[in-house]
């Protein structure tokens, strides 16, 4: 009678195991069907964008849009400043005046503005536009990297508008965004300290602007947006806001 029993109890134990076990499978089941109608609709997209993208690079050469060979050198005179890069980094964003300047086939430029033709510059492709900017704008095309200082970032925004680049823009956006964001978490864990250091412009460890060791006594302010500072640094260009940067010529001090 007892070994019966224990049977019994064996027999319920392993019955409600293989229900458990039955239950997953048709879980698993279900869970691979799902995942099986979201590989299908991600292929179906894969070859929709790629259906998409033939018909814009068909529109593009339809429209005589074609770019040299991404490794041809490109000489820019900017702002009194030659740089060189290479066709393949200023087409980076393909609807940019940058890659505007790139038109053409192969190893053949047919840009729509004319190099220099004489001087120091011949062969340049001259821009009436700041150079100091223009290098954080070229450093990004080729790394996709920003520079820190959240003046230096409004100013570079308003370069993207002009040379039409939007992945620019996307970038200073959102590295605006992410500012502000660290400046709000500061002030909730610190609001007095982070008040005080506003204040005075000591925003990402920078002085207050007026010139003097003063410890951030001075009494001077500058002006913040949502929690960054964009007031008296932002205006002083070649100030404190660009006395890290690289400088081998002393520009910064000449002006």
């Amino acid at each position: 009678m007892a070994s019966s029993i224990k049977l019994s109890a064996e027999n319920a134990l392993l019955k409600a195991a293989w229900d458990e076990l039955d239950e997953q499978e048709r879980a698993l089941k279900l869970e691979q069907k799902h995942l099986s109608e979201v590989w299908i609709k991600v292929c179906e997209k894969d070859k929709e964008n790629d259906k998409a993208r033939a018909k814009v690079d068909a529109d593009k050469v339809d429209q005589g849009v074609s770019f040299v060979h991404p490794g041809l050198p490109i000489r820019l005179n900017v702002g009194g400043q030659l740089f060189e890069t290479t066709a393949g980094v200023l087409c980076r964003d393909e609807f940019s005046v940058l890659a505007g300047l790139c038109r053409g086939s192969g190893g053949t430029l047919d840009s729509r503005l004319a190099a220099d033709e004489s001087g120091p510059s011949e062969g340049y492709f001259f821009l009436d536009r700041d150079w100091w900017l223009f290098r954080h704008v070229l450093q990004f095309l080729r790394t996709g990297v920003l520079p820190e200082d959240p003046a230096l970032i409004e100013e570079l925004y308003a370069e993207a508008t002009f040379y039409r680049l939007s992945l620019l823009r996307q970038a200073v956006e959102k590295q605006r965004a992410s500012f502000h964001e660290r400046q709000r978490n500061a002030a909730t864990r610190a609001p007095t300290t982070t008040g005080a250091l506003l204040s005075h412009g000591h925003y990402n460890g920078e002085g207050c602007g007026c010139g003097s060791s003063c410890g951030g006594m001075c009494g001077e302010t500058d002006e913040a947006v949502d929690g960054v500072d964009f007031g008296r640094s932002a205006r002083k260009t070649f100030g404190a806001t660009t006395h890290a940067l690289p400088d081998p010529f002393g520009f910064s001090m000449r002006r």
